[in-house]
């Protein structure tokens, strides 16, 4: 971007007990009746006006080598990674990206709509999710 350009970046909503037992209410609904979502999704998060979808990855640790991971592994052999994200604009689910995490720990924002249109984006699109 060229030096004085204004970059319009919204914030993300900030959101009730209330609204979050909503949205938390939805997205385990469209989760669990997703074929692929049901089985990837581990668990669910909302916070700072974010909704986190997590995953469980399966760690190779070849026999006899001793290895010690900076977070623990859940049953001894799986790490828990966000594998999508939801940014809501606004308490409803109304204005919302679907973001990708990139292996550098940032998150791109790769489809915009309401949160039904972002859910639906996640399920069909496994190649970024």
């Amino acid at each position: 971007m060229g030096k004085g350009m204004w970059v319009y970046n919204p914030k993300p909503a900030k959101l009730t007990q209330n609204a979050k037992d909503f949205l938390l209410k939805r997205v385990n609904n469209f989760v669990a009746s997703s074929e692929r979502l049901s089985k990837e999704v581990n668990r669910i998060d909302i916070r700072a006006g974010r909704i986190y979808m997590f995953h469980l990855v399966e760690q190779f640790i070849p026999a006899g080598i001793e290895v010690q991971f900076i977070k623990s592994l859940i049953d001894g052999k799986y790490v828990e990674y966000p594998m999508a994200r939801i940014t809501l604009f606004d308490a409803r689910g109304e204005q919302c990206t679907a973001d990708w995490l990139r292996h550098t720990g940032q998150w791109y924002d790769v489809h915009k709509g309401n949160l039904d249109e972002c859910l639906k984006f996640i399920e069909d699109n496994q190649q970024w999710f």
